[in-house]
C-alpha cells in the first residue's frame, strides 16, 4: 500500500549526506503529499476515530520532521553567517591595524617635529647640521615606530589567536549540534518509517475488519432477505387464515340471513293469517252493511216517493193559491175602486148639501130684510170666508184621503210582498228538497257501488292471499331443506377450519417460543460481542489518546533542542509498547473474529427463526425509523429547495424590478423626446406661419442644414433608445428563461402579457420617428444613450457566477443521492470533460455502495491530502 513512500524514504536515506550537509526540505513534502494521495481517501472513507487519528499522527510527525529540517537549515545559515562575519571581522581588523599604525606614526612624528622646530628656533644650525640631525631623528623615529609596530603586531596576533580559538570552539560546537541533529533526523526518519509500517499494519487490519464487516453485513442482508421471505410466507398464511375466517364469516352471515328470512317468512305467515281473519271479519261486516244499506235504500226510496207526492201536492196547492191570490187581488182592486168612487160621490153630495144650505140661508137673509151695502158686503165677506173655510176643509179632506189611500196601498203592497216571500220560500224549500233527494240518491248509489267494489276486491285479495300463503309455504319448505343441508355442510367446514387453525396456532406458538429463546441467547451473545468490541475500541481510544499525549510532549520538547534525543527515545519506547498493544489488539480482533464466525454459523442455523422475529420486531421499527428519517430529510430538502427558490425568485425579482425601472426611465426619456419633437414641430409650424405673414425674407441654407443636423441627432437618439429597449427586453427574456429552467416551471401567460405591452411601448417611438420635423433649436443632450455589449456580458457573467456558486454550495452541502443529480449541472458550469464527469459519478457511486473498488483519478483532478470530501 505504501510502496512509493518506502521507495522514496529508502532513496532519501541513501542519498542523504552523513555530516554537515542540510537535507532538502522538498523530500518530506513530497513524501507527505504522496502519503496523502495514496492513503488519504482510504482513511477519509471510513468514519471510525482510529482511522482518523492515524493520518493526524503522521501529519504531526511529518510536521516535526519539517521543523527539525527547518532548524537544521537555520543552523547551517547561522554557520554561513558566522563565517562571513568572521571574514568581515578579519578584514576590518587589518584595516584597523593599518589605520592605527598610521595614527601612531602621525602622533609620534608631531612631537618630534615640534621639538625640532623649537630647537631650531633656539639655536639655528647650519644646513649640514640640520640634515644630520634630521637623519638621526628619522632613524630614531623609524626605530621607535618599528618597535611599536612589532608590539602592536604581537598584540594583534595574540588577539587573533584568541578569537580563532573561540571561533574554532564555536564551529566544533555547531558541528556537534549538527551531527546530533542529523542523528536525531535519522532517528525521526526511522520513526516515521516505523509509523508508516504501523499505518500499513493498521490499514491491513482495518481492511480485514471492513471485509469482515462487509461479510457480516452481507450475511445480515441475506438473513433479512430470508426473514422477509418467511414474513411473506407468514403473511400468505395469515391471508389464507383470514380468507378462511372470511369464508366462515360469510357462511355465518348466510346462516343468519337464512334465519332472518325464515323468521320473516314466519312473521309474514302470522301476519297473513291475521289479515285473513281480519278480511273475513270485514267480509262479514260488509255483508251486514250491504243488507242494512239495502234496507235503508228501500226506506229511502219510499221516503223519496212520499216526498215526491208531497211535492206534487204542494206544487198543486201553490198553483191554486197563486190563482186564488190573483183573483183576490183583482177583487180587492175592484172593491177599492168602487169604495173610492162611493166615498167620492158621498163627499161630493155632502159638500153640495152644505153649500146649498149656506146659499139657502144667505138667500133667506137677503129675502127677509133689506140690507144695506155694508151689511151686504159683510155677508159677502162672510160667504167668502165660509167658502174659503170649505175649500180648506176640502183640501184637508183630500189630503187625508190621499194619505189613507197611500196607507192602504202600502199595506196591500206589504201583504203582497209577504205573500211573494212566502211563495219564494216555499219554492226554495221545494228546490232544496229536490236537491237533497237527488244528492241522497246519488250518495246511496255511489256507496252501494263502492261497497260492491270493496266486496269484489276483498274476495280477490282473499284469493291472492291464499295463493301467496300456499306459495310461501312451499318456498319455506324448500328453504328449510336447503338451510338444513347448508347448515350441516358449514358445520363440517367450521369444525375442520377450527381444527386446522388450532393446529397452526399451536405450531406458531411453539415456533415463537423457540425463536424467542434463540433470540434471547443470540442477543446475549451479541451483547457480549458488543461489549468486547467496545472494550477493544476503548483500548484503541486510550492508545490513540496516549499517542496524542506523546505528540503533545514531542511538540513541547521540540522547542528545546537539547531534549530531542530523550523525546525520540521515549517515542521509540512508546512505539514498541504500541506495537505490543497492536499485536494484542490484533490477537483480540482475531479471537473476536473467530467468535463472530462461530456466531454467524449459529445464526445461519437459526436464520428461519430470526427472520420471523426480525420481521415482526426489527423490520417494522427500522422501516418506521427510515420512514421518519426520509420524511425529515425530505422536509429539510423541501425547506432548502424552497429557501433556494425563494432566494432565486427574490434575486430575479429584484433584477426584473431594476430592469423594469430602467425600461420605465427609457420610456420616460422617449416620451420626453416625443414631447420635444412635438414642441419643435409646433415651433417650426409657428415659424413658418410667421414667415408667411411677414413675407419679408426666406429660410437660409445654414438654417436648413442646422435643422437637418438636429433632426438626424434626434433620429439617432431615438434609434439608440429603441436599441437599448430591445436589448433590455432580450435580457428580460433571457432572465425569465433562466428562472424557468432553474425552477422547472412552465412559461406563464402573465409574463407574455407583460412582454406584449413592453413591445408595444417599444414600437411606439419607432412609429413616431419616421417623420421628424426640422427644428430651429437643438434638444438637450442625453447621457448614456447607448448600451454596449460589455454590460450585457458582465451581467451574464455575474448571473452565471451566482448560479455557479449556488450550484456548487448545493453540491457540497447535499447528500450523495442529491449530489449525484447535480453532477451534470456542475460539469456544465465548470466545463468538465466526459472522463471527469464519469470520475465524479464513479466516486459518488463508490461512496454510496458498500462494496466495489475506489476509482482512480482522471483528468485535471488530483486527490488531496485530506482525502475525498464528505458531502453530507
Amino acid at each position: 500500500m505504501f510502496a512509493k513512500l518506502k521507495k522514496k524514504i529508502a532513496e532519501e536515506a541513501a542519498t542523504a549526506p552523513r555530516s554537515g550537509v542540510r537535507i532538502p526540505r522538498t523530500i518530506s513534502k513530497e513524501s507527505i503529499t504522496s502519503v496523502g494521495a495514496d492513503s488519504g481517501d482510504d482513511f477519509a472513507s471510513d468514519g471510525s476515530s482510529s482511522r482518523d487519528d492515524l493520518p493526524a499522527q503522521l501529519l504531526r510527525r511529518n510536521d516535526q520532521i519539517r521543523r527539525l529540517e527547518a532548524k537544521l537549515s537555520d543552523y547551517a545559515e547561522q554557520l554561513r553567517i558566522m563565517q562571513k562575519t568572521k571574514e568581515k571581522l578579519e578584514i576590518a581588523l587589518e584595516r584597523h591595524q593599518d589605520s592605527f599604525m598610521r595614527v601612531v606614526q602621525v602622533q609620534v612624528e608631531r612631537p618630534s617635529c615640534s621639538q625640532q622646530i623649537s630647537r631650531l628656533e633656539e639655536n639655528p644650525l647650519t644646513p649640514a647640521a640640520i640634515e644630520d640631525a634630521s637623519i638621526k631623528k628619522l632613524q630614531e623615529q623609524n626605530d621607535s615606530h618599528q618597535a611599536s609596530r612589532a608590539k602592536m603586531a604581537e598584540g594583534m596576533a595574540l588577539a587573533l589567536e584568541k578569537k580563532d580559538q573561540e571561533w574554532m570552539e564555536k564551529m566544533a560546537n555547531s558541528e556537534k549540534e549538527k551531527a546530533a541533529l542529523s542523528a536525531r533526523l535519522e532517528e525521526m526518519m526511522e520513526q516515521s518509517l516505523a509509523l508508516f509500517q504501523k499505518r500499513d499494519d493498521l490499514d491491513e487490519l482495518e481492511g480485514f475488519q471492513q471485509q469482515e464487516l462487509a461479510k457480516v453485513k452481507h450475511m445480515l442482508l441475506r438473513k433479512e432477505e430470508l426473514l422477509s421471505q418467511r414474513e411473506r410466507e407468514l403473511q400468505q398464511k395469515e391471508a389464507d387464515i383470514q380468507s378462511a375466517k372470511r369464508g366462515l364469516a360469510e357462511a355465518r352471515g348466510k346462516l343468519q340471513t337464512l334465519e332472518r328470512q325464515h323468521e320473516e317468512s314466519c312473521r309474514l305467515n302470522s301476519e297473513l293469517e291475521i289479515e285473513r281473519e281480519e278480511l273475513l271479519l270485514l267480509r262479514e261486516e260488509a255483508d251486514k252493511k250491504v243488507g242494512e244499506l239495502e234496507g235503508r235504500c228501500q226506506e229511502l226510496q219510499s221516503v223519496i216517493q212520499q216526498v215526491s207526492e208531497d211535492f206534487q201536492k204542494s206544487q198543486s196547492m201553490v198553483s191554486t193559491l197563486e190563482k186564488s191570490l190573483h183573483e183576490l187581488q183583482t177583487e180587492h182592486d175592484a172593491l177599492k175602486l168602487q169604495q173610492q168612487k162611493a166615498a167620492v160621490t158621498v163627499e161630493d153630495k155632502e159638500r153640495l148639501l152644505v153649500d146649498l144650505q149656506k146659499k139657502v140661508t144667505s138667500l133667506e137673509r137677503r129675502l127677509r130684510g133689506n140690507l144695506s151695502q155694508d151689511e151686504h158686503l159683510q155677508e159677502l165677506l162672510q160667504e167668502k170666508s165660509s167658502l174659503e173655510q170649505s175649500l180648506d176643509e176640502t183640501r184637508t179632506e183630500l189630503l187625508a184621503v190621499r194619505t189613507n189611500h197611500a196607507d192602504t196601498v202600502s199595506s196591500l203592497e206589504a201583504q203582497v210582498s209577504r205573500m211573494s216571500v212566502t211563495i219564494t220560500e216555499l219554492q226554495t224549500l221545494l228546490r232544496h228538497k229536490d236537491d237533497s233527494s237527488r244528492a241522497y240518491r246519488e250518495r246511496t248509489d255511489t256507496q252501494i257501488a263502492q261497497l260492491e267494489q270493496q266486496v269484489v276486491e276483498s274476495n280477490e285479495r282473499l284469493s291472492s292471499a291464499q295463493q301467496q300463503i300456499a306459495e310461501k309455504q312451499q318456498n319455506m319448505e324448500k328453504l328449510q331443506g336447503e338451510r338444513s343441508a347448508e347448515k350441516a355442510f358449514l358445520d363440517q367446514q367450521l369444525s375442520l377450519l377450527e381444527q386446522q387453525s388450532q393446529e397452526k396456532m399451536s405450531r406458531l406458538e411453539d415456533c415463537i417460543t423457540s425463536l424467542q429463546k434463540d433470540k434471547q441467547t443470540l442477543q446475549s451473545r451479541l451483547a457480549d460481542l458488543d461489549k468486547r468490541m467496545n472494550e477493544v475500541d476503548s483500548v484503541l481510544k486510550q492508545r490513540t489518546e496516549e499517542l496524542e499525549q506523546c505528540r503533545v510532549e514531542l511538540n513541547s520538547r521540540q522547542t528545546l533542542s537539547t531534549e530531542i534525543a530523550k523525546a525520540l527515545e521515549e517515542t521509540r519506547r512508546q512505539k514498541e509498547g504500541l506495537q505490543t498493544q497492536v499485536a494484542e489488539l490484533s490477537a483480540a480482533l482475531q479471537s473476536s473474529q473467530q467468535e463472530v464466525t462461530t456466531v454467524t454459523e449459529k445464526l445461519a442455523l437459526r436464520e428461519d427463526d430470526i427472520r420471523s422475529l426480525q420481521n415482526e420486531v426489527q423490520g417494522r421499527q427500522a422501516s418506521l425509523v427510515e420512514v421518519q428519517e426520509e420524511a425529515e430529510r425530505l422536509r429539510a430538502q423541501l425547506e432548502q429547495v424552497e429557501l433556494d427558490k425563494d432566494s432565486q425568485v427574490t434575486s430575479l425579482k429584484e433584477e426584473l424590478l431594476t430592469q423594469t425601472q430602467q425600461l420605465d426611465s427609457c420610456q420616460a426619456r422617449i416620451s420626453y423626446l416625443e414631447v420635444e419633437v412635438e414642441t419643435l414641430t409646433e415651433q417650426l409650424h409657428s415659424h413658418s406661419v410667421v414667415c408667411e405673414e411677414d413675407q419679408n425674407g426666406s429660410v437660409t441654407v445654414d438654417d436648413l442644414d442646422h435643422i437637418q443636423k438636429v433632426n438626424k441627432e434626434l433620429e439617432q437618439e431615438l434609434s439608440d433608445k429603441n436599441r437599448t429597449i430591445k436589448q433590455l427586453q432580450q435580457r428580460l427574456a433571457e432572465l425569465k428563461r433562466t428562472l424557468q429552467k432553474e425552477l422547472k416551471l412552465k412559461p406563464e401567460s402573465e409574463a407574455e402579457g407583460k412582454e406584449k405591452p413592453t413591445e408595444s411601448r417599444a414600437e411606439k417611438p419607432e412609429r413616431v420617428c419616421p417623420d421628424p420635423a426640422p427644428a430651429s433649436t437643438p434638444s438637450p443632450p442625453t447621457s448614456n444613450t447607448t448600451v454596449t455589449n460589455t454590460s450585457d456580458l458582465n451581467d451574464s457573467r455575474e448571473i452565471n457566477f451566482e448560479y455557479l456558486k449556488h450550484v456548487v454550495l448545493k453540491f457540497m452541502s447535499s447528500r450523495e443521492a442529491e449530489a449525484y443529480q447535480l453532477i451534470r449541472a456542475v460539469s456544465v458550469l465548470l466545463n468538465f470533460s466526459r472522463e471527469e464527469e464519469d470520475m465524479l459519478k464513479q466516486t459518488l457511486e463508490y461512496k454510496m455502495s458498500w462494496f466495489g473498488s475506489k476509482p482512480s483519478p482522471k483528468g485535471i483532478v488530483r486527490p488531496s491530502i485530506s482525502g475525498s470530501a464528505h458531502w453530507s
